[in-house]
């Protein structure tokens, strides 16, 4: 399901029931939308990094004795982390950018906070300007952190 769908979804159910103060019923319906959707796919990602692991890992914590929870506490989870860091930092953009999409629901986020001040201002061209530049350092700084860890990571297993 796309995300916009399930932002659109939470945002008109907590509208239906009164659930949040009006004021909030559309940050409400981005940030369940966001947690929804980017919970499945964080999910997808620490289970293909689990199953990347060889099975003897697994395996040998049986053999010790650990349950399967402590098995995945303990012996799975660690190694894996080290797998999906890079994935994980890189799904971070995705939600950084995805927040833009809560406009179609009235969420006054960044890029449509900037375009109110320029409107205001009657500078609409700046104000985007530097709304692209600080969306855009993010961006790059949460790209570039995921490239450093993953380059670490690569030296640190050899």
């Amino acid at each position: 399901v796309p995300v916009l769908i399930m932002m659109l979804f939470a945002f008109f159910l907590f509208g239906m029931y009164d659930v949040f103060p009006s004021k909030y019923i559309a940050l409400a319906g981005v940030v369940t939308g966001l947690t929804l959707y980017n919970g499945a796919v964080i999910a997808e990602i620490v289970r293909a990094g689990v199953h990347s692991l060889p099975r003897c890992q697994q395996e040998a914590a049986w053999s010790l004795g650990l349950t399967w929870t402590q098995t995945m506490r303990l012996i799975l989870l660690p190694q894996a982390i080290t797998a999906m860091l890079p994935v994980l930092v890189s799904q971070l953009v995705v939600v950084l950018k995805d927040t833009a999409i809560g406009y179609q629901i009235t969420f006054v986020e960044m890029v449509r906070q900037g375009t109110n001040i320029g409107s205001a201002y009657a500078n609409i061209l700046p104000a985007l300007i530097v709304i692209a530049v600080l969306m855009i350092s993010v961006n790059m700084a949460l790209s570039s952190l995921a490239t450093r860890i993953e380059q670490r990571l690569r030296r640190s297993s050899r």
